[in-house]
């Protein structure tokens, strides 16, 4: 090879995305292929090289065989570039306007898109910049029909992913459909490993050490994916995070969750996790492989930053306990001198260890007297929810009532007033504009005032919305009463506490400092239960817990 042919070369450079494709021009790359090489053969152009990116979208520049050829034009062995048409070299306007004007130039290489009449050996074409805006304009378009007819297969509750969640396969009879599949069983064993306590790391180890195939390397093996020689020689090699990937995902419990992650626009192909209100949630799609109640009670748990030392299984309060005061969580001390010590170990705020007794105090409390309290008082519960369910019901009742009754009613006559003041806002906004219609109001006024009561409805549309929800909320307590009557009943004769029954009946454990009452130092403990919050608080006094028997007390009482 001589060193002209190394250094002349013609870069016949064709490009096809999916949305081309699928739009039914005829741009294959075949018929690229065609076009450019009869062109070049037509105008005498020697020494060609073909560049072809199939399947990559024009609105980025990362692609292998543009590279490939970028970097040969960086080197001067490029003498001309020759495309189809603009929107082959890209659908960026300010990106191709770069390389057509400054990077080609600087480099001296000749550039023609043939179809749009571009030849810079010619000079300038004056219509390029407005071809390049119509091609940007173009991918907008088709991303925006995308991503529209996404969100209505989202909204219909169908999967849209491309290989189906480990546990499922896609339903034969219809491919938006799940199904489960033989690994569902380990997706329950996922969950029953973390409601027992175990973190994401001893998960992982446990599957590991039964041979189970990881999510990556059962998609190698059903469709063909994530080649790689770690996976093929270890496909039984769990990580952390695709535990705690599992456990996160709402589709386990039948529920189908979309755009989940997206990008910033139609132009970065970075994918970022969107925030929650951006979801779109459709409950009960699919066959569940969890219950709800125990995929939830897991997530409060894998919401608690994992211990990098030694895991200490004497803590079964792992992440519910919190500081009365500054309001963050406990954090628990274990005993290292195992023979002497009287007890597993203790909580103290947090704030205090790290910060001093400047921010917060010490609310030390061991780990036996949280257990006596919480034991003694899930027995009290328990045996009030069997002896009597329906006047044990009617007690939480009454406990919600008493606690909240002043705050409902304000928020009816709050929800009240909202509804007049937008009947009055549509009234105003129909009269401002009539006036402005008929000339009776400036257009300055106009535009003042009906911004003004625009801003005005959708702060109180939000705020209407938000006080409806938690008025619903409120008329669901009898439900959530009868859920945790028939949840706690069955624990009337426990004698022990276990990390799974503590994690599955309570929401968090706030711990106040110590105050004297009656001449003993005593400490207030409050309980939030799932369901239905705090019943009562309950006292610490010395390594005692005295708590009530009977329902009949008000909430906050001191047992």
């Amino acid at each position: 090879m001589n060193q002209k042919q190394l250094q002349d070369i013609t870069a016949l450079y064709g490009r096809l995305s999916r949305d081309d494709e699928m739009s039914g021009e005829s741009m294959s790359i075949q018929s690229q292929r065609a076009i450019l090489g009869q062109y070049a053969k037509e105008h005498g152009f020697t020494n060609c090289r073909f560049f072809m990116d199939d399947g990559y979208s024009g609105t980025n520049f990362d692609r292998p065989a543009f590279i490939e050829m970028m970097e040969l034009v960086q080197q001067g062995r490029v003498k001309t570039i020759l495309v189809k048409d603009l929107s082959r070299l890209g659908r960026n306007y300010l990106e191709v306007g770069r390389y057509t004007e400054v990077i080609f130039p600087e480099y001296k290489v000749r550039f023609i898109a043939i179809t749009d009449g571009v030849d810079s050996a010619v000079g300038e074409n004056e219509f390029a910049p407005f071809k390049n805006i119509i091609n940007e304009w173009y991918a907008k378009d088709i991303s925006r029909k995308v991503k529209s007819a996404f969100k209505a297969k989202a909204l219909r509750g169908e999967y849209t992913g491309a290989y189906p969640p480990y546990g499922y396969d896609r339903d034969p009879a219809d491919r938006h459909k799940l199904v489960p599949n033989q690994y569902s069983s380990v997706i329950g064993e996922i969950f029953r490993m973390a409601l027992e306590g175990k973190t994401c790391g001893q998960i992982a180890r446990e599957l590991e050490r039964q041979q189970i195939l990881r999510p990556q390397a059962y998609l190698h093996e059903k469709f063909g994916k994530f080649v790689s020689d770690r996976i093929l020689q270890y496909p039984f090699a769990w990580d952390h995070s695709s535990v705690r990937a599992i456990l996160m995902n709402q589709v386990y419990i039948g529920n189908m969750v979309h755009f989940r992650t997206g990008s910033k626009n139609f132009k970065e192909k970075k994918l970022i996790w969107k925030p929650e209100t951006d979801w779109i949630v459709v409950e009960g799609t699919h066959e569940p492989l969890v219950d709800a109640e125990t995929f939830w009670t897991v997530q409060e748990r894998v919401k608690v930053k994992q211990p990098r030392k030694r895991c200490c299984n004497a803590n079964i309060f792992r992440g519910l306990l919190f500081c009365g005061e500054c309001g963050k969580r406990m954090a628990f001390c274990n005993r290292k001198n195992e023979k002497r010590r009287k007890s597993l170990g203790s909580f103290s705020c947090n704030t205090n260890r790290r910060y001093g007794g400047k921010f917060c105090t010490t609310h030390y409390i061991t780990l036996e007297q949280v257990k006596s309290i919480v034991l003694e008082d899930i027995r009290r519960n328990a045996m009030l929810a069997s002896e009597d369910t329906g006047r044990y019901i009617d007690y939480l009742m009454q406990l919600s009532k008493a606690g909240q009754a002043d705050e409902i009613n304000a928020l009816k006559k709050e929800l009240e007033t909202s509804r007049h003041r937008l009947a009055e806002l549509a009234t105003l906004v129909q009269r401002i504009y009539e006036d402005h219609v008929f000339d009776r109001l400036p257009e300055e006024l106009y535009q003042t005032l009906s911004a003004k009561y625009e801003a005005e409805t959708k702060n109180l549309k939000a705020r209407t919305a938000e006080i409806q929800t938690q008025l619903a909320e409120s008329a669901s307590k009898t439900q959530n009463s009868r859920d945790f009557a028939a949840l706690v009943a069955p624990y009337a004769d426990i004698t022990e506490l276990d990390e799974e029954l503590v994690h599955t009946l309570i929401e968090k454990i706030v711990i106040h400092e110590k105050e004297i009452l009656d001449g003993l130092p005593v400490m207030r403990i409050e309980i939030y239960y799932r369901f239905i919050g705090k019943v009562q608080d309950q006292l610490s006094a010395g390594k005692t817990a005295k708590n009530k028997t009977e329902p009949a007390a008000p909430a906050d009482s001191i047992a």
